[in-house]
């Protein structure tokens, strides 16, 4: 029992230590102001135009990428992946959030009031 107990922690300080062996060091990474910053200049807005949603440093497929989302103009949804070594854009998506239907019906009773007055 005792040999089994000193194997699997021999075999768990193995693989915590490989582990965190195969992670690249994070002392050469781009900021998370510069990732912000890259992705706001590829857009084309400026910070006080929009409003971060994540901003999140991984480490996927062995190397460390920033997930940026944000949300502009309203109903306009970027998400962004970048290389948080060489700030290099990995790849970038733009999405139009619809209004839902009780933002729609609110928005057809209010045309329906305003015609109603202007055409009496």
């Amino acid at each position: 029992m005792k040999k089994l107990i000193a194997l699997t922690l021999a075999l768990l300080a193995v693989f915590t230590v490989g582990t965190t062996a195969l992670a690249a060091p994070t002392d050469n990474l781009i900021t998370k102001d510069e990732a912000k910053a890259i992705v706001l200049e590829h857009a084309g807005y400026e910070a006080a135009d929009v409003r971060f949603t994540k901003v999140k440093l991984d480490f996927d497929d062995g190397r460390y990428e920033y997930e940026i989302e944000f949300r502009a103009e309203g109903n306009l949804e970027y998400d962004y992946t970048l290389n948080a070594e060489n700030g290099r854009i990995v790849e970038y998506d733009r999405d139009y959030d619809a209004p839902d239907r009780f933002e729609f019906f609110n928005l057809v009773a209010f045309l329906k009031n305003l015609f109603a007055k202007l055409f009496r």
